[in-house]
């Protein structure tokens, strides 16, 4: 274990789901500008696994951490403030439809941070100017492409200037051609240094990233370690297995002869 104080730490985190154990006892830590990403076969308990760092999803056993600091769920005014530390990218973008892509930014903080509008205004805008967006402010959700939403739905993140960001499979709604300008805005925070778990299951984007893939399956984080290794000799021959088959998805068919 690092002797650097983490950013974020998790300690034997239990969920379950009826009779079902989704997760088995996880622990991960995230140390300042790490880039951790988390593959695994579907039913892995890899999405789940992010619900809980950010108490979307309550949990039986286990513990969360903020600067070695333990959070309290029930304490809603601490959970508030560790909930702007930490920002969520989801799948599907739950963006307000009702509110134009500016209002989707600054909403969080004229409501959360009470921040004056005008203030707000202008931060959400630098933040929409961020990801290649400026033009398309006052556009509503249905306006706006897949690529579009999911970007409006990070700049409404970044807003909240958060020490960690969750991506749960941020480019698994896309079509393949919106794919690359979420990768792209992805690329600049990692350039930037923040500290982030991505989960997904494009081989390629995780091992261009990550400083680190952690691999699960069955509720448990079964190997981990850098991303040469762990996408081309990992030691586990499940691991080996499921790499292999996801790289063969990626490259596509053989061309026929």
């Amino acid at each position: 274990m690092s002797s650097v104080p983490s950013v974020l730490r998790l300690e034997k985190i239990h969920k379950r789901y009826g009779e079902a154990e989704v997760l088995k006892g996880v622990s991960l830590a995230l140390h300042k500008g790490d880039i951790k990403v988390i593959i695994g076969p579907s039913g892995s308990g890899k999405s789940t696994l992010l619900h809980c760092i950010n108490f979307l999803v309550g949990f039986e056993q286990g513990r969360v951490f903020l600067h070695e600091r333990p959070i309290d769920p029930s304490n809603k005014p601490a959970l508030y403030a560790y909930r702007q530390k930490v920002g969520m990218i989801f799948q599907d973008f739950n963006l307000f439809d009702h509110l134009s892509a500016l209002d989707n930014v600054q909403i969080g903080l004229v409501r959360v941070k009470k921040v004056p509008k005008p203030i707000a205004r202008e931060r959400a805008l630098a933040e929409l100017a961020r990801v290649g967006l400026a033009e398309h402010a006052a556009k509503y959700p249905a306006e706006l492409s897949g690529g579009q939403k999911q970007r409006v739905s990070i700049a409404r993140a970044l807003a909240m200037d958060p020490e960690v960001m969750l991506l749960d499979e941020p480019t698994s709604a896309l079509d393949p051609e919106l794919i690359g300008e979420v990768h792209a805005v992805i690329r600049d925070l990692a350039a930037g240094g923040m500290t982030m778990a991505l989960v997904t299951h494009e081989i390629g984007f995780a091992g261009s990233l990550a400083n680190e893939i952690l691999f699960m399956e069955g509720g448990l984080i079964v190997e981990q370690g850098a991303p040469q290794m762990i996408l081309t000799c990992a030691r586990q021959e499940r691991t080996r297995e499921f790499c292999s088959k996801i790289a063969r998805l990626a490259a596509g068919p053989a061309p026929r002869g």
